[in-house]
């Protein structure tokens, strides 16, 4: 819902990002329309952007690769969906509830599980993508709900970056496929036009073997063509003047080899499928030079579903899962200075949760267990005045005030940062902002299979505090540096009920504290050479353990990036190394940390129109582990070295 103007704050157009130096980046207006501030050197947050060529240089096929480059990110994968975590804290299973995703500044959480989908789930094809902006807690929580760790946007190409129709095809290992056809313009009226269609298929794995299941009833441990996957993906977006038309669709399906929620392992049955859609319709218009106004509309939709067969009373029955969501509203805000040294933002944004459907049931004999149904609005008001004090000091204020049809309290969380410029290539900024999480329709409603639903659920809670140090030289070097602390609490937890049966309900019981800090050393060359390092320390603790270690969090990650142009280039090296640490996996055990090099060859000039790439991912064919999904799983083995040849034609 939060809107993000995609502007630059000089000379160069949108489509030009591909060449950005490191000056222009920092110089590139991200959620500008602003209640962040204007340029990214000056914001009060730390923002990390990668552009297209980013994504071209180094291959990264998902949303879900690219972040798991950026400073403070990693992620996690359970063989069926993606996870983010940020700055030590995640949790598995919540489909990325606490991350606010957006594209072109459009919220794309859906409304059952508030999941933000980041793999092949995602929305967009990344040929599509101009940019990455990344914002951590701090600085996003001013956007309210489900940006309590962080805020990523993904910003769309315009036609004219295209300009013309491509047809775009890639192989890899593990029998992966998948084409694209595009096609962008601008008209001689200044219509830009973009539209694309693009599918995806993967056998994946044939055998894969998990040791907790070694057994000959349970085909001695192998999950046998249970790795496959597909995605279909379309987009389209016009733009005239003053408006913007958007909408995208995509529909995903995955087999679940992990036999996960009791299932039978290694039943073909077990299938999951997500479709998700959006519209929107955007208004901006410039009232005069100090006043700026943007109106905008949206309608999005959320399917899901799930079968899988597991035993009962010595009896194979098939369980059916569904859900489905509905959702529409719009978005009036204004940007104005009203008076000298201050930058005043006003909006109002609403949003009608109009179906939000939970559905779970045997098949045969048909047995129910779970039925909801909920509808309800979201209203928020947020305001910002950025003053300048002095000619090198800044202090933004903004408040956030939200009513949510899950909570029976309004949430009222502020945000203030100040921000001193010694120097024009230096800045120093504090910065504090609290924000709230409200529970999900899974989260009050469920009430099957050993949970009980619990109505009186109240908000999460977190309240950010970090200091940053940014210098940067002529010579587009650029050195930043983090401290920052996380006071989490009233986190949504499973604990027993105390009831006979020994059920479990969901109550706001977490507690943890986040500490750490943040290097990061960039450069970029004239020529396309790029060499950028950073490393992350966090130590997340729960509190309810006495300051234990937190289960699934890192407290070490190092990420490594070289990119040189070869053969006066006619090629481009790609070299990425990262680091993420060892993590505890909940269950009394803990999974290794690991390194992941990955290699990319580019190249768009050996033949006119043609751009062609091949990667070797996980180059020295590391098994790493992520976290395990039972008892049974406690550890999960991810796939070895991988193949990837790309071409696109553009004509």
């Amino acid at each position: 819902m939060a809107h993000v103007v995609s502007a630059m704050a000089s000379e160069t157009s949108p489509e030009d990002l591909t060449d950005l130096s490191l000056e222009q980046l920092l110089n590139l207006e991200v959620i500008s329309a602003s209640r962040l501030g204007q340029k990214s050197s000056q914001a009060p947050t730390s923002v990390s952007i990668l552009t297209a060529n980013d994504i071209r240089t180094f291959g990264w096929r998902t949303l879900a690769e690219a972040l798991n480059s950026m400073r403070g990110l990693f992620t996690s994968n359970d063989r069926n969906y993606s996870y983010l975590g940020i700055r030590g804290f995640m949790r598995g299973g919540d489909y990325n509830s606490r991350i606010l995703l957006m594209i072109d500044g459009q919220r794309m959480n859906e409304n059952i599980y508030d999941g933000g989908y980041i793999a092949q789930e995602f929305m967009l094809d990344m040929d599509l993508v101009e940019r990455i902006e990344y914002i951590p807690g701090s600085g996003s929580s001013i956007y309210g709900a489900n940006a309590f760790l962080g805020m990523i946007n993904v910003v769309t190409k315009q036609g004219k970056a295209i300009d013309g129709s491509q047809l775009a095809g890639e192989i890899g290992t593990f029998d992966t496929y998948k084409g694209r056809v595009s096609y962008g313009k601008t008209l001689k009226n200044g219509t830009d036009l973009l539209f694309s269609a693009s599918h995806y298929d993967t056998a994946g794995v044939e055998n894969l073997y998990f040791p907790g299941y070694d057994s000959p009833e349970t085909n001695n441990g192998i999950a046998h063509k249970m790795d496959d996957e597909r995605a279909d993906r379309l987009f389209g977006k016009i733009k005239f003047e003053e408006l913007t038309l958007s909408g995208g669709y995509v529909d995903r399906g995955r087999h679940v080899p992990t036999a996960a929620f009791d299932g039978i392992f290694n039943d073909p049955l077990f299938f999951t499928d997500d479709k998700q859609f959006f519209s929107n319709l955007k208004y901006e218009k410039a009232l005069n030079e100090n006043t700026s106004l943007l109106l905008k509309g949206f309608y999005q939709g959320y399917d899901y579903y799930g079968d899988q067969a597991y035993i009962v009373n010595d009896a194979r029955v098939i369980n059916h899962d569904e859900a489905s969501g509905r959702w529409w509203g719009g978005e009036a805000q204004l940007t104005t200075h009203p008076f000298e040294g201050h930058r005043l933002i006003a909006g109002l944004e609403y949003q009608y949760d109009q179906r939000q459907r939970l559905l779970n049931y045997d098949l045969d004999p048909y047995l129910p267990y779970l039925e909801s149904h909920r509808n309800g609005h979201r209203v928020e008001v947020y305001l910002q005045d950025d003053i300048q004090l002095l000619d090198d000091l800044v202090f933004s204020a903004g408040a956030r005030l939200d009513y949510h049809h899950m909570l029976k309290n309004l949430q009222l969380n502020p945000r203030v940062g100040l921000i001193w410029s010694p120097l024009t290539n230096t800045q120093f900024k504090l910065l504090y902002s609290s924000t709230f999480r409200a529970p999900n329709a899974w989260e009050r409603d469920y009430n099957a299979f050993g949970f009980v639903d619990n109505p009186l659920m109240r908000e999460e809670q977190i309240k950010s505090y970090e200091a940053i140090a940014e210098w940067r030289s002529d010579s587009n070097l650029r050195l930043l540096g983090t401290l920052f602390y996380n006071d989490i609490s009233q986190l949504l937890e499973g604990h027993l009920t105390g009831d006979a049966d020994g059920n479990y309900a969901l109550i706001n019981a977490g507690r943890f504290h986040a500490y750490g800090g943040e290097l990061e050393a960039e450069k970029r060359w004239s020529n396309g050479r790029l060499l950028k390092a950073s490393y992350t320390y966090s130590l997340l603790t729960n509190e309810n353990r006495h300051g234990a270690w937190a289960n699934a969090s890192p407290q070490n990650l190092f990420k490594l990036h070289y990119a040189e142009p070869l053969f006066d280039n006619y090629l481009s090296l790609g070299l990425e190394s990262i680091f993420i640490d060892s993590r505890k996996n909940g269950l009394g055990g803990k999974v290794n940390g690991y390194e992941l090099v990955n290699i990319n060859l580019s190249s768009d000039k050996l033949i006119h129109g043609l751009d062609t790439s091949f990667g070797i991912y996980n180059v020295f064919d590391s098994h790493y582990q992520m976290l395990g999904v039972s008892e049974n799983i406690d550890v999960l083995r991810m796939n070895g070295r991988e193949f990837r040849l790309k071409f696109q034609l553009t004509f």
